[in-house]
């Protein structure tokens, strides 16, 4: 339970940090956006690492929704703390929508895409089945 709720707070902090520091460019021009994207190299490149640890940390919450969910549906054993604290990962994209549209759309894309590919249903993980 404790480290789904870390994998969704770290999310959460890193789409924040993410949306405040990529470039607000209003009307979105490419030429603008490049250039402040240019001219502040280390905001850029913050914005980039948060974003991709973001979306891995949400992406590993909306893993443990699937995985809980299809093992509900089949009527397996389910972890009821775990799955029910990975579900907080949908009001941090519900206040990460409040501070950016477009890049929190952008994020909550990315991030349920990787999750989806990363879903196991095995009934173990396969590095328990190797040892």
């Amino acid at each position: 339970m404790r480290q789904q709720l870390f994998y969704v707070a770290v999310g959460y902090v890193c789409g924040y940090l993410m949306i405040s520091w990529m470039p607000d460019v209003t009307p979105f021009t490419w030429v603008n956006f490049l250039a402040d994207f240019t001219f502040r190299p280390l905001h850029s490149f913050l914005a980039m690492a948060c974003f991709f640890i973001g979306f891995l940390a949400n992406a590993m919450a909306i893993r443990t929704m699937v995985e809980g969910a299809v093992q509900l549906f089949i009527r397996k054993i389910v972890n009821w703390h775990e799955w029910l604290a990975s579900y907080t990962v949908v009001g941090s994209f519900y206040w990460l929508f409040h501070l950016n549209k477009r890049l929190s759309l952008l994020f909550f894309i990315f991030s349920v895409v990787y999750g989806m590919i990363a879903v196991d249903f095995s009934s173990g993980h396969r590095y328990k089945k190797l040892l």
